[in-house]
C-alpha cells in the first residue's frame, strides 16, 4: 500500500499564506532547500492537490520545466530539478469546477474515499497539498494520511489561513526526519502514530 504524505510550506505559527492568499516575505528558500524537497518528492509518483494549490503551484513549475522563467530572479539548477520532478508526477486535483485533462485527473465528492482508493493502488508515495478546508476532514480520517512533511520558514503572520484550521480530531506524530538550513528554514517529516 502506498503512503500519503501531506506537504506544505508554513510559517512558525502554521500559516500557509498571508491574508491576501500569497506567500510572505522574507521567504528564505534557496537552492539547498529546493534540492532537499526534490529528494523528498522523489519517493512519490503522484501529487494530489486542492484546486487552489494546483492553480498556484503547478503552472509556475510547469513553465520552469519548459525552460521559461516565470519569476523575477534567476533560476537555479535545483529549481530545474524540482520542475522536472514535479512535471513527471501524475496530478490529482480536488475540484468541483475543473475538468480532467491528459495532465490531471480531477476528483470531487468524497475525497476520503478517493484518496483511500488511490492509496491502495500500486506505486510510489502520494504527496498531498491542500488548504485547511480540505485538509481537516482528510487529517481526521483514521489511517488516511501517513506522514506530514512541513517546510517551516522563520516568519510569523498576524493573519491568513492556518494549516490545521477546522481540524476536528487531534493527531499524535513522531519525528522521522529533520533538516535545518542556514537561511533559517526547517524541513521536518513526521509519521502519524495515533489519533488523540
Amino acid at each position: 500500500m502506498r503512503k500519503i504524505v501531506f506537504h506544505m510550506q508554513t510559517t512558525l505559527d502554521n500559516r500557509i499564506a498571508n491574508a491576501a492568499g500569497e506567500f510572505w516575505e522574507p521567504f528564505p528558500w534557496g537552492e539547498e532547500e529546493t534540492a532537499y524537497i526534490t529528494g523528498q518528492f522523489a519517493r512519490a509518483d503522484t501529487w494530489a492537490l486542492g484546486r487552489t494549490a494546483y492553480e498556484t503551484i503547478v503552472p509556475w513549475w510547469d513553465r520552469v520545466a519548459r525552460g521559461e522563467n516565470p519569476g523575477d530572479g534567476p533560476l537555479t539548477a535545483a529549481d530545474h530539478g524540482f520542475a522536472r520532478r514535479q512535471r513527471a508526477m501524475a496530478k490529482v486535483v480536488f475540484s468541483r469546477t475543473l475538468r480532467s485533462t491528459p495532465e490531471r485527473l480531477v476528483v470531487g465528492g468524497d475525497l476520503v474515499a478517493e484518496l483511500t482508493a488511490l492509496k491502495r493502488e500500486d506505486g510510489g508515495d502520494v504527496i498531498l497539498s491542500c488548504g485547511p478546508d480540505t485538509l481537516a476532514p482528510l487529517a481526521a480520517a483514521p489511517g488516511l494520511i501517513d506522514e506530514y512533511l512541513f517546510a517551516v520558514t522563520p516568519a510569523v503572520l498576524s493573519s491568513g489561513p492556518r494549516m490545521f484550521d477546522g481540524l476536528t480530531a487531534g493527531l499524535g506524530l513522531e519525528l522521522a526526519d529533520t533538516r535545518v538550513f542556514d537561511g533559517g528554514a526547517i524541513v521536518a517529516r513526521y509519521r502519524v502514530v495515533s489519533p488523540l
